[in-house]
């Protein structure tokens, strides 16, 4: 509910798709007041995970461009009318709009250091060797382009960047804005999937599939980025510093390594309170506006959420027929 009032916040206007992939929680009360606000509804008969939900939006859409939102994030103020102004300028229809990202994690908001974009470079030298971010939650783009690339729905794990790839492979620009447009839940849960023990696995499977045309330093950045966390975050971490160690040929980013060998050796939760003591003694006075603005916004559409879904379970319940798909 907090995605999708966040959007409405935003964009009166907007089409919004909602994709229940075969969840488990009831959420029909909400689910009718949402209907009542002109969302769209549909419900997968099986849980076919993320890839399938967002084609089946995809499908469902009517507008001639498409922007996704996981529903753990939060879509900010001005990036609809940014999206709108963007495709509206010339020479723009073969390209995807990456909007800029805040993180929130465990009640902390923060802006990481997004990399210069030169038009024209490789997607995955940007995500991999420079630690670009391009995420789910980030992407626009023009509806024809959103079907001519769909999302694999086989993957369990790194399916944005496995989209992403393809379509830069297939010559479809990007345009990374720097405006962010997204708060991204980053809080650690153990009910996430990125959390579970077999998604380092999932992940390590695909890495070996796609990156054979990879230089040294994507695939050092890969094992940096993605690798180590997915295995200290499952408890695997002889394997995690043995990651970190194949990070290093050739070494991408010290700095980031030495943080990671750090977290790993204090522990998670110690190194979240070293880091934000020091960021606080740190804090760039516009940046740091910038988040405690984000951080508001968060706990506003948190609350707004809270009160709907109450005000959604003291209606009168509605008779439902069995609906044939969902999306999101």
């Amino acid at each position: 509910m907090r995605a999708v009032l966040s959007v409405r916040e935003d964009s009166p206007d907007c089409e919004i798709i909602v994709v229940d992939d075969c969840s488990d929680v009831d959420l029909s009360a909400e689910y009718d007041r949402l209907t009542d606000m002109g969302v769209r509804i549909f419900r997968q008969d099986t849980h076919r995970r993320g890839g399938a939900a967002r084609n089946r939006g995809v499908r469902e859409a009517r507008g001639t461009h498409v922007s996704f939102l996981d529903s753990d994030d939060v879509w900010l103020r001005g990036r609809a009318g940014r999206v709108r102004g963007f495709y509206a300028a010339p020479g723009t229809p073969r390209t995807v709009m990456v909007s800029n990202v805040l993180l929130h994690e465990d009640g902390v908001i923060r802006r990481p250091r997004q990399p210069e974009w030169r038009p024209g470079s490789s997607l995955v030298e940007y995500v991999y060797r420079d630690m670009g971010w391009v995420q789910t939650s980030m992407l626009n783009l023009p509806a024809g382009i959103a079907r001519e690339f769909p999302w694999n729905e086989a993957l369990r794990v790194n399916q944005d960047t496995d989209l992403v790839m393809r379509m830069d492979r297939a010559g479809v620009g990007f345009h990374m804005d720097p405006e962010p447009g997204v708060i991204k839940e980053e809080s650690r849960r153990h009910d996430r999937l990125s959390h579970h023990v077999e998604t380092a696995d999932f992940s390590y499977a695909w890495y070996r599939r796609e990156s054979r045309d990879w230089s040294p330093a994507a695939r050092a950045g890969y094992h940096l980025q993605d690798r180590v966390w997915r295995l200290a975050d499952t408890g695997r971490r002889a394997e995690a510093f043995l990651a970190l160690a194949r990070s290093l040929a050739p070494p991408v980013h010290p700095r980031e390594t030495a943080r990671r060998a750090l977290s790993m050796i204090v522990g998670r939760d110690i190194y979240a309170r070293m880091r934000g003591s020091y960021h606080s003694r740190r804090r760039v006075p516009g940046a740091a506006g910038g988040c405690v603005a984000a951080l508001r916004t968060w706990h506003d559409m948190n609350a707004r959420a809270e009160a709907f879904c109450d005000a959604a379970q003291v209606q009168e319940p509605r008779q439902h027929v069995a609906m044939a798909g969902v999306t999101g």
